[in-house]
């Protein structure tokens, strides 16, 4: 059965607040002093009501940030899964590119108004989850791809075997063929009557 610290994390404070404030969340996580501390507040938060035997110490919680598929993608290493029910990975990817200088905060007192602008697109929320199964290789653990969008939780695919130096690197890459390549621009196209 899955611990309910690191699983309240995964599966339920870090999205929904990744859902809430997309943008700041970015912001936060682009900076790297912020993004340890919002990760450490939020697991902290995720073990508020748990009795202290049920908490996980936070080792293993790691951000670092990638281009996947042309897209600026927060992956986090989480702690070791102790069974089903639990993620290895996490990785929240953002339509456009790695957040460079014009994502580090700026924190003004309307941060919280432009956050929740309605052209904004949502990052998806992709983990890498433990499962029972054998892997389809002899080294690892078996995973599965998953994916949260709101209420839904759905799975993709079979993911990497976990517990491999690459694991996270063919996380990413499994995550690059699932999405595909950024939908080319349009041209802007001028008429010109002669």
């Amino acid at each position: 059965m899955a611990r309910l610290h690191p699983h309240h994390f995964a599966y339920l404070m870090l999205p929904q607040l990744v859902g809430r404030r997309p943008a700041a969340v970015r912001r936060e996580l682009a900076d790297p002093l912020l993004a340890r501390e919002l990760l450490l507040y939020m697991w902290d938060k995720a073990a508020e009501n748990l009795a202290p035997r049920e908490r996980v110490s936070p080792r293993g919680l790691h951000l670092s940030w990638h281009q996947v598929a042309g897209r600026a993608t927060a992956l986090l290493q989480l702690p070791a899964p102790q069974a089903t029910g639990e993620a290895h990975l996490v990785a929240i990817v953002y339509e456009g590119a790695e957040p460079g200088p014009d994502d580090q905060p700026h924190f003004t007192p309307e941060d919280d108004e432009d956050d929740l602008a309605p052209e904004e697109a949502q990052p998806r929320y992709f983990l890498l989850e433990a499962t029972l199964g054998r892997s389809l290789e002899e080294a690892g653990t078996p995973t599965l791809l998953g994916e949260l969008h709101g209420e839904q939780h759905r799975h993709h695919a079979p993911g990497p075997p976990a517990g491999r130096p690459d694991t996270a690197g063919r996380f990413l890459q499994a995550l690059a063929e699932l999405l595909g390549p950024l939908p080319d621009v349009v041209p802007y196209m001028r008429i010109v009557r002669g």
